[in-house]
């Protein structure tokens, strides 16, 4: 779930425990005016939840801030009836702090709970210091779960930054503020599920990891989005000896992508690819890993092969030959081709170099083949694909040039659907200025006819690991190497509306099959032609347009949008907004251009900027923010 929605689901959490609370106060041992006390505070951080949540985060941090003052001088009585009631006010309040600070607000140390009710003379927050983040428990983190949670995303959990460990994995809190107790993070470091490998975690490293938790979890740092490994102290001797990614110039003769990375990928599993603990400290899930090297240090000398421990290794120079394990040597072929990479500089030529080597690979393969080539693979991972969802359904399927359709409906009825989908598709290739003669898609489109709701959920469950919103009844997902659309066609839906359906998913995947083309571009002009080609027969229109202010105002600033913090039908949204704008008569040539650098193979980035501007430039401009 993206970050906006959590904010505003944590709280609104925030106020409505706060409510909550309200339901102890009758029948204890405390004073009327204590009980109108807890009560008066409780409803301030109901309301202060409620600013939040309208983005109001100054406002929100001064009511925090007065609850805090007025939360310590009422614990000084030191009756225990009264902090059982007051207990959960502060629990919200631990809460609060962490999701105000991840929006820039300072407030005041927020004393231990168990300080607050040792001490009838509490100290200040200037008195106190609590646990460092930067110093005492990010350099541990990156040591040991550096390799599969910060180089990489294991488990779907990330901890590169700060803001990423708060988020948690796939979709799911590991870190409770003020909760040790709660913490998933605790759980696995003290029974020794994590890390993997067996090492321990020393106990002094987990006793402060509980009391910063406990504290409130509070960052110290210079960037709440900054990698942990720019700011630790202790890491700073490892990260000079890191070697920078180099991109490739074009002139190389040896490609990374479709040569080295295909070496590595077959001789190099179990030991550094795909292993739960790497054979040397040395990693090759992803180029990155590669170039940070291992336990010995990095493993290239860029432009150096002779120095290169990775040629050393490779010739038995440098200790036992590799591949290990009884694995055949490589050939004289394979290592010059390997030299002869490094010599060239050790440049990279794929998407990201924290993208795993198999997508590297296979988008490198996607790139050269031939459109049939793409499409016969395509269909065979979609078969697959069905395999996992509907095992025991038999797929009526139907197909063109271009199209490949399956599902668990009628065969009349997956005919006529991709008589609709032909139809779009030439709709489709009219609006976006394409040679009628050639695919829309390289590589062709295969759509999913699921007759239910449960089964498009399930879908959703099986092949994307997510929840695809409610209000949706298709999709699409679209990158060079995968592209396909999911409709569910469970006989509520209307022809009308399933055109405007098909031309959504063939253009939102003809835009995401490009190079890094984000998620809000591509649907949001896709809902844009939809709006201007369909305007009537689609309910989800009017719907799109009377939501769109609400999903506005959630981006806070550009970079919302561009970090993905956004969920996924807000983004569309936002996108079709600001699409309407590239698109209109007095953007058109900046916009005929972008579309023309896309299908050139300029990465979004580089396109956006050379016909329009920045992407965070284009994006600050159109919101006046």
């Amino acid at each position: 779930m993206a970050i906006a929605v959590l904010r505003h689901c944590s709280l609104a959490g925030t106020a409505l425990v706060a409510c909550l609370v309200l339901f102890p106060l009758r029948g204890l041992a405390v004073t009327e005016e204590e009980k109108s006390k807890a009560q008066g505070l409780a409803e301030a951080v109901q309301a202060a939840g409620k600013l939040y949540a309208e983005g109001s985060f100054t406002a929100s941090a001064e009511k925090i801030t007065a609850v805090q003052k007025e939360l310590i001088a009422l614990l000084k009585s030191k009756d225990p009836a009264l902090q059982r009631i007051v207990k959960p006010i502060y629990a919200r309040l631990v809460r609060a702090h962490a999701l105000l600070e991840l929006e820039g607000a300072e407030l005041d140390a927020l004393p231990s709970w168990e300080d607050l009710i040792a001490n009838s003379d509490m100290k200040t927050a200037s008195q106190t210091k609590p646990t460092s983040f930067k110093d005492e428990i990010a350099p541990w983190l990156i040591s040991i779960c550096g390799n599969c949670h910060i180089n990489d995303r294991r488990g779907q959990f990330s901890m590169a930054t700060y803001q990423n460990l708060m988020q948690g994995a796939k979709n799911a809190t590991v870190i409770f503020a003020g909760s040790s107790r709660s913490s998933r993070i605790v759980d696995v470091v003290e029974s020794g599920a994590m890390p993997p490998s067996g090492a321990k975690v020393a106990p002094e490293r987990l006793i402060a990891l509980k009391k910063w938790i406990d504290e409130g979890a509070k960052f110290d740092g210079p960037a709440l989005n900054a990698p942990l490994s720019t700011f630790v102290n202790s890491s700073n001797a490892a990260a000079e000896t890191e070697l920078k990614v180099r991109a490739s110039t074009g002139a190389e003769t040896i490609s990374f992508s479709k040569t080295i990375a295909p070496i590595l990928n077959a001789n190099c599993q179990g030991c550094h690819i795909r292993s739960q603990q790497a054979s040397g400290g040395l990693r090759m899930d992803t180029f990155a890993q590669f170039l940070k090297g291992g336990d010995s240090g990095v493993s290239i000398v860029p432009s150096k092969p002779a120095e290169s421990l990775l040629i050393k290794k490779l010739k038995g120079e440098a200790g036992d030959r590799m591949p290990a394990g009884g694995r055949p040597a490589l050939s004289e072929q394979q290592i010059a081709e390997i030299s002869t990479w490094i010599r060239e500089g050790a440049t990279f030529d794929g998407p990201s170099s924290t993208m795993s080597i198999d997508t590297v690979i296979d988008q490198a393969w996607a790139a050269d083949a031939s459109h049939t080539a793409l499409f016969d693979r395509r269909q065979e991972r979609s078969l697959a694909r069905w395999t996992r969802v509907l095992p025991n359904d038999q797929p009526s399927s139907a197909k063109s040039d271009e199209l490949f359709l399956l599902g668990n409906v009628p065969q009349a009825r997956v005919e006529k659907l991709l008589q609709q989908f032909t139809s779009a598709v030439a709709q489709a290739k009219k609006l976006l200025r394409t040679p009628p003669t050639e695919p829309l898609v390289k590589g062709g489109l295969t759509v999913f006819v699921l007759k239910s709701r449960y089964d498009y959920s399930e879908f959703g469950r099986m092949t994307e690991s997510r929840e695809l919103p409610q209000e949706w009844i298709g999709h699409w997902y679209a990158d060079p190497l995968d592209a396909y659309g999911v409709l569910s066609a469970d006989g509520e839906v209307e022809d009308k509306q399933i055109d405007a359906l098909a031309l959504q998913i063939l253009i939102g995947s003809y835009l995401g099959s490009f190079s890094a083309v984000p998620t809000w571009f591509a649907e949001g002009l896709a809902r844009n032609y939809v709006k201007t080609s369909v305007r009537r027969g689609d309910e989800r229109i009017a719907t799109w347009q009377k939501s769109l202010p609400a999903a506005l105002l959630k981006v806070e600033n550009a970079k919302t949008l561009l970090e993905k913090r956004l969920d996924e039908e807000s983004a569309g949204l936002v996108g079709m907004g600001l699409t309407a704008t590239m698109m209109d008569r007095t953007n058109r040539k900046r916009f005929d251009l972008l579309l023309d650098l896309l299908r050139k193979g300029q990465s979004f980035d580089a396109a956006c900027t050379a016909s329009f501007a920045a992407p965070e430039v284009l994006i600050k401009t159109w919101l006046g923010k």
